[in-house]
């Protein structure tokens, strides 16, 4: 589990995005990983989305650059304890999902400059080490990747 995390901005934005996209996924994940943002998955690019899961494309990224395996859990998931993650909702400005960084399901970094945030989270991303293994199963959990 990754202990810390430095804050790193969005630079693409939905509202001018030319596909309305924004990478608040890939500053979510440079953010979490300590890494700037162009050292990171671009997941606006159409080769990420063109693959029909741009989820996959990122996880096929982490494993095969950093060792790294990502995991999808719901919000009540006892996993979400202790560790940084990826919350993901509603955007308040608009009819789209977000990403933010959160530590124990609560927000600690928007990358987007407004700060808003989600108006909800509907689930979470754990990145974690592939060697990682969880002491245990956690029927919360969704899917675990990898």
């Amino acid at each position: 589990i990754l202990p810390s995390m430095i804050p790193v901005r969005q630079t693409l934005f939905v509202d001018t995005h030319p596909k309305r996209r924004g990478n608040c996924m890939s500053a979510c994940i440079a953010s979490i990983l300590e890494f700037p943002i162009d050292k990171v998955i671009d997941t606006t690019s159409d080769e990420v989305r063109s693959s029909g899961c741009w989820q996959q494309g990122i996880e096929n990224w982490l494993e095969e650059n950093h060792e790294m395996k990502m995991m999808l859990v719901s919000p009540s998931s006892s996993k979400l304890e202790g560790v940084y993650s990826i919350g993901c909702g509603p955007s308040p400005r608009g009819d789209f999902y977000h990403a933010v960084v959160c530590k124990n399901g609560v927000m600690v970094f928007d990358p987007h400059p407004s700060d808003d945030g989600c108006k909800s989270f509907k689930y979470y991303y754990i990145i974690f080490n592939k060697n990682f293994n969880w002491p245990f199963g956690d029927k919360n959990d969704e899917k675990a990747s990898g």
